[in-house]
């Protein structure tokens, strides 16, 4: 299993488990919450202008919600250990708001709530499972039309087995 394997789980999941509320574009459209990888290369598009690229629309005209899924830390312990891979991963959320509805902060807080509740009562996901300690971050300086948080998560990998090499 590796941690690419666990970005694409948890994007699939967060997409799950957000299918049903109500989120909007930067015009007060209804649309759904589409989760990106985080990218190993900084001249690739970010979220925000994959998510905007992907709708075919130019910068300016319209701003669809989205999350990443970023991992900021891997660490291999020794075997003897109890957890003996764990992964820091920021599952960062950005909500559209409106002009007329300035509701994006609740919407953000309810998505990571609803997230944060999912992997409170249930810790695994596939092969994975992660830690119950978690942390929801707000931003205070949000750039208009996003309202941005993160959600801190720890997640154990299963053990990397290695065959033998005849």
């Amino acid at each position: 299993m590796t941690i690419n394997e666990l970005q694409d789980h948890l994007i699939k999941e967060i997409e799950y488990l957000t299918r049903d509320m109500y989120i909007t574009d930067s015009q007060g459209e209804h649309t759904g919450l589409t989760g990106y990888p985080q990218s190993a290369d900084n001249s690739a598009l970010s979220g925000r202008e994959a998510a905007d690229t992907e709708a075919g629309l130019q910068q300016g005209e319209i701003h669809l919600p989205y999350f990443v899924v970023r991992v900021d830390k891997v660490e291999y312990r020794k075997k003897e250990a109890e957890n003996a891979n764990l992964v820091h991963i920021f599952v960062e959320v950005n909500i559209c708001e409106t002009d007329a509805d300035r509701s994006g902060f609740y919407t953000l807080a309810a998505v990571l709530e609803k997230v944060i509740g999912r992997f409170q009562t249930d810790l695994l996901l596939g092969p994975f499972w992660c830690e119950r300690g978690m942390a929801a971050i707000f931003h205070k300086e949000n750039e208009f039309p996003y309202c941005r948080g993160e959600l801190e998560m720890f997640w154990n990998l299963p053990d990397i087995r290695i065959g033998d090499i005849s």
